[in-house]
């Protein structure tokens, strides 16, 4: 039983599946992951099938539209922003649904992201395969929780459940919806399927409901007791090792040359327009609280000021090795970030700027594993300085942090949810 991938997205959506592969190849479950070139050589470094998704992921972004979400921390996202956003999308989903239907010919079953959903619902119905869904946050209808893009309601006013419900149908409707026009264009032209009205694509998202994996572990978010069996919580997918890698000398030299750094990171596209002064907050920051510091380039949209030599810049590097060697972690919130940070008994201080980024802040907080998150538009210098030193010098944080992170990687996720993709590639 032949299994496609469809893994869209930045490297925090695209390593987790990198983990499962090689525990289903473990099991001789024959597969390809289909990706960004980005990530060619992470997914055949771990010997694994490649196949090429349109180019690379940070050519094909749109930075304008990146910078629009990231300025709605502090204002409201301008108008046009939806119609940028569709004209973006549409430009690029028939190349998307070629290539994932190219490296799906020869698949038995579809095991799709976040955001290959879209593609892969559309070639599930095309090609007639099984489909299943992974997500690294809560997606599913719960009257627990809100849908990530929402707020919580303040805890006294009432219906908490009716509204918790409500945001995640429309979350769940509104890209669809959104997309309709593109979407239609690619099913009639491409895939010769009957375009969808508004209300038939409502029914038909409706009627969507693939059995669905949750990448990321009930310590730190109990599974909602509504949801049924086709719902399976299975712990992280942490990818232990990377082959042939080694540190660079300057690295290694720095890690040599004083106490544990403290590790800074807003992900791949997060610094926003103006990345010399993310970057002179954070060294304002780190001078505050006489921390050495590592500074995360991403895609080199970090600044270009000069940095004193208590900290180096660095690119991409395995949180499993780096993690042993900082004594804390500064992220955007990532679920990547947060787990490999978690597992390795690191306190954390998350800024959230969007999004599941906002959930995991508040469950590293809510846990004592971190101090209360910061978010974009508050943040400064003197916050960020101020919540370091109380993850650095919170005695019971860390104990609690490490505590969880012997409990993180005895749950061992990947294999787990192995274990159900073999079975349901078995009988779905």
């Amino acid at each position: 039983m032949n299994l496609t991938i469809l893994a869209l997205g930045s490297r925090g959506d695209v390593q987790p599946f990198v983990a499962l592969g090689r525990a289903l190849a473990r099991r001789g479950v024959p597969l390809t992951i289909a990706t960004t070139t980005d990530y060619e050589a992470l997914v055949r470094g771990h010997g694994l099938a490649f196949a090429p998704i349109v180019g690379r992921i940070s050519q094909l972004m749109d930075v304008e539209l990146v910078y629009a979400a990231l300025d709605a921390a502090r204002q409201p996202l301008p108008l046009g922003f939806a119609r940028r956003f569709v004209q973006h999308v549409a430009a690029l989903l028939p190349a998307i649904v070629a290539d994932c239907r190219a490296a799906a010919a020869q698949a038995d079953g579809l095991l799709v992201s976040s955001l290959g959903l879209y593609p892969g619902a559309l070639l599930a119905e095309a090609m007639g395969l099984p489909l299943l869904l992974a997500h690294f946050h809560p997606f599913s209808a719960t009257a627990s929780m809100p849908d990530v893009s929402f707020p919580a309601l303040p805890r006294w006013l009432p219906l908490q459940g009716s509204y918790n419900r409500l945001t995640h149908r429309l979350a769940r409707h509104g890209l669809w919806q959104l997309l309709r026009g593109p979407i239609n264009q690619v099913r009639r032209d491409m895939l010769g399927l009957p375009t969808l009205a508004p209300v038939a694509m409502w029914q038909w998202v409706e009627r969507l409901r693939p059995p669905t994996l949750y990448g990321y572990s009930s310590l730190l978010l109990p599974r909602p007791p509504d949801w049924d069996e086709h719902h399976t919580v299975t712990g992280y997918w942490f990818l232990d090792d990377a082959p042939g890698w080694t540190p660079p000398a300057a690295l290694e030299a720095f890690l040599a040359a004083g106490p544990p750094p403290v590790y800074l990171s807003f992900g791949s596209i997060l610094a926003g327009r103006n990345p010399d002064d993310v970057s002179r907050l954070l060294l304002n920051a780190l001078a505050a609280t006489r921390q050495r510091g590592l500074i995360s380039s991403a895609w080199g949209d970090l600044g270009n000021i000069s940095l004193p030599p208590t900290v180096l810049r660095v690119e991409s590097l395995p949180h499993a090795w780096l993690f042993r060697r900082v004594s804390a972690v500064v992220t955007h919130g990532g679920a990547g970030t947060v787990a490999a940070a978690l597992r390795a008994g690191l306190p954390l201080v998350v800024v959230p700027f969007f999004g599941d980024q906002r959930l995991w802040g508040e469950r590293v907080s809510a846990l004592g594993f971190g101090p209360l998150p910061i978010s974009r538009a508050e943040l400064s210098a003197e916050r960020l300085a101020a919540a370091l030193n109380q993850a650095l010098h919170d005695r019971g944080m860390r104990a609690r942090a490490q505590a969880l992170g012997a409990q993180l990687t005895a749950e061992n996720g990947a294999e787990r949810a192995a274990e159900v993709v073999q079975g349901w590639l078995a009988h779905g």
